[in-house]
């Protein structure tokens, strides 16, 4: 699939538009867009570096998917990113970059690369201001349907992820875990040729797009043997 069909009838790939709460997938306008493309955000050593620069075309790299997750403590996300983590076509797609953003501080960032085995650079920005210039949505509603990525009960997850809060620590100038803000929510974000080109806003704390949706836009096949396709069925 090329960037002149990425459409379906899910997604609206016009960029005239604002961002409405009822709908995920519209786009913001390239003038809404220029704002967050000058916003600093840091990198795994606590670098500054602009939003935008992460998306800027390079020689041999034309895709770029960005993933934010919600805060790394996050039991859901990981689950994602372990999926996406083993996905053979995403890592070895040689004009296609991954990035994640999470909007903890960068001392969790190998913790978390540890638990998710994640290969992707990872950004930080813990301050959330490219989150709400995003307009991102924030709650803590996991929504009646548990996502395909995730294989563990809403109560085991929940659990699992409480000693990861705890040894991020406290941050005592933010008032909250180096970990992020537990309602933060995220979204998918695809740039081609530095234009956006497709996004999905998470609109509750579980609604990452499928992978298989994922698959879809960037024109890959379906790839079964993932974290999420092997792992056993449990209760809950």
């Amino acid at each position: 699939m090329t960037s002149a069909n990425i459409n379906n009838e899910n997604m609206s790939p016009s960029m005239g538009g604002e961002r409405s709460n009822n709908n995920d997938y519209t786009l913001p306008s390239p003038d809404t867009l220029r704002q967050p493309g000058e916003q600093s955000i840091l990198d795994e050593r606590g670098n500054k570096i602009l939003f935008k620069s992460l998306y800027a075309p390079t020689e041999g790299v034309t895709r770029h998917l960005i993933i934010f997750i919600r805060h790394f403590s996050c039991g859901s996300c990981e689950s994602y990113v372990r999926t996406l983590a083993a996905h053979n076509q995403l890592n070895a797609t040689p004009n296609l970059h991954t990035i994640l953003i999470g909007c903890g501080q960068p001392s969790v960032v190998p913790s978390y690369r540890d638990r998710t085995r994640a290969r992707f650079p990872i950004y930080c920005d813990p301050d959330r201001a490219l989150y709400a210039k995003l307009n991102m949505t924030c709650n803590l509603e996991g929504g009646a349907q548990k996502p395909k990525y995730i294989t563990d009960s809403t109560l085991s997850t929940t659990l699992n992820s409480f000693p990861n809060v705890l040894k991020s620590g406290f941050n005592f100038s933010s008032r909250g875990f180096n970990s992020g803000n537990f309602s933060q929510n995220g979204g998918e974000w695809l740039f081609v040729d530095g234009e956006l080109k497709w996004c999905h806003i998470m609109q509750r704390t579980r609604d990452h797009a499928e992978v298989e949706e994922l698959e879809q836009i960037l024109g890959f096949s379906h790839e079964a043997g993932g974290p999420a396709d092997d792992a056993p069925a449990k209760k809950g």
